[in-house]
């Protein structure tokens, strides 16, 4: 049973920089994603601002919130580094659909729940949880599985843990960016999922997450995009992120129909050493950005 679920998870990457200490643990924040098909770590040195680690885990064939656990409590066992507890900061991000917007203005905790049930269906099994976006007037209101939050929380005792969606860090990372008042696309892709969001004048437009199953379906998302927000395929500029790169069917059959498509850059703000020069920059922006959140 062991040797098949090890078998269901596999470590894709690992970087880790020559300065690492782990004397020094008390002076970093530890960034964690998670998803039914992925858990990635990554270490920030707080004072620098300079990444010294990353992994990256890809799930198959996970249905349950038991089989997450399962991949975890193994991950856990042969990890000495993220099994310490004295982080400066421990900052969790589930990447899921369920979200939504509110302005702050117009936010009441106590009706979290009521505003998330409007456009998604929460679980009986999930948490509602909230975070102020530090870089505009709204909050990111959304649902996570509690028995995988319980167990974060239970990893790491001594620590309070902040619970984050993976749109938090997308937008913060997206509203960091220079964009010269343009009303730009950005896209974040996984291997199924993307997340679009456009930005005019540091400000949110539009922000949801899609699904999808070919290249095809891409793009019909994003033209979907560019018909109801009246942009210019013409004229507006897409940057992307996450699993693409040029040569990818995704890119090109893009390039198709819109001008200016652009892969995106590595978060301002941050440091990098040439060791992680064997990833792409635009690989790992909503992991790095949750350094922002």
């Amino acid at each position: 049973m062991l040797n098949k679920l090890k078998s269901a998870y596999r470590l894709s990457k690992r970087i880790k920089d020559d300065l690492l200490n782990v004397d020094h643990l008390s002076e970093y924040d530890l960034l964690l994603e998670i998803s039914n098909d992925l858990f990635r770590v990554c270490i920030i040195d707080s004072q620098n601002h300079r990444c010294l680690f990353i992994d990256d885990y890809e799930f198959s064939a996970v249905f349950f919130p038991e089989q997450i656990i399962a991949h975890l409590e193994n991950i856990y066992d042969d990890h000495t580094l993220i099994q310490a507890g004295f982080w400066r900061s421990i900052k969790l991000s589930f990447k899921t659909k369920n979200f939504t917007l509110i302005p702050a203005s117009l936010f009441d905790k106590e009706h979290a729940a009521d505003y998330l049930l409007l456009n998604s269906e929460v679980k009986s099994t999930e948490e509602v949880y909230f975070y102020q976006q530090s870089s505009m007037e709204a909050v990111n209101v959304f649902s996570a599985e509690k028995k995988i939050a319980e167990w974060f929380t239970n990893a790491y005792p001594s620590r309070s843990i902040k619970i984050l969606h993976h749109t938090c860090s997308f937008l913060e990372g997206s509203l960091h960016r220079d964009n010269r008042g343009e009303r730009s696309l950005y896209l974040n892709i996984e291997k199924n999922s993307f997340t679009a969001t456009i930005i005019h004048d540091k400000k949110v437009e539009f922000c949801n997450s899609f699904n999808f199953s070919s290249a095809d379906d891409f793009v019909y998302f994003t033209m979907y995009i560019f018909d109801q927000m009246k942009l210019n395929p013409e004229a507006t500029p897409v940057v992307v992120w996450g699993e693409i790169d040029s040569s990818s069917l995704i890119y090109h059959k893009l390039y198709k129909y819109i001008r200016f498509i652009s892969l995106g850059n590595r978060p301002k703000g941050l440091k990098f050493s040439y060791l992680f020069d064997e990833c792409f920059d635009h690989r790992y922006f909503d992991l790095f950005t949750i350094h922002f959140c």
